[in-house]
């Protein structure tokens, strides 16, 4: 525990002991039994308040929204952290969730297009032409838990020339597959991501403007 919430704690503690003593004086219960009822209701009361606040502020700090280039700069190194392995999750008409191991390749345009190329009749791209609904999070760091995930997605499903179209724009496709017969390129375009890491607090990074 750090001394700061030790502290706080500590003084919430006093205070809560003060005023339920004082509260049972005032109120002018007699005996055991009952006084201590009375104080446990009135400390419970007094105690409960300002520790709800104290986790309310933690929640509301634990999580950092930013669009600025230092934490998108972030971004781009826990990617660099990491293997090009990344669990996509499709969401199919009747609500089921499909999850595939795929490798992508980031755009070396855009940091936040992602690229991953699958069988044309496979079952994630008929959920994405189903739904659009797509969601993804890469594996993680052992050393440092640094991963990245996202369910803020616009996914497109490329084929035939809007496919060969593509791969002339970015050539860094290429290396995800040898022959692209049968097969379609997803991109997904991430709207915002979360990163998180053993070291550091969990934080939302949006590529929106």
């Amino acid at each position: 525990m750090y001394a700061k919430r030790f502290i706080q704690l500590f003084i919430i503690f006093l205070i809560t002991v003060f005023v339920a003593m004082y509260c049972v004086k005032v109120i002018g219960v007699e005996g055991y039994f009952y006084q201590s009822l009375i104080l446990t209701v009135i400390g419970y009361i007094i105690l409960i308040v300002p520790l709800t606040a104290l986790t309310i502020m933690k929640q509301k700090k634990k999580f950092s929204l930013s669009t600025n280039t230092n934490q998108q700069h972030a971004f781009q190194s826990a990617l660099e952290k990491l293997e090009n392995i990344v669990i996509v999750s499709t969401l199919s008409n009747d609500g089921v969730m499909t999850s595939s191991i795929l490798t992508f390749k980031q755009s070396k345009q855009q940091e936040n297009v992602w690229y991953v190329v699958t069988d044309k009749k496979s079952k994630r791209v008929q959920n994405i032409h189903d739904t659009k609904k797509v969601s993804l999070t890469t594996w993680f760091d052992k050393e440092t838990g640094i991963r990245i995930s996202s369910n803020n997605i616009m996914p497109t499903v490329l084929e035939n020339d809007a496919l060969k179209d593509e791969i002339v724009k970015h050539s860094e496709i290429k290396e995800l597959a040898d022959n692209f017969n049968n097969k379609v390129i997803i991109r997904l375009d991430i709207q915002s991501v979360l990163v998180e890491s053993f070291r550091t607090n969990p934080t939302v990074i949006s590529f929106q403007d």
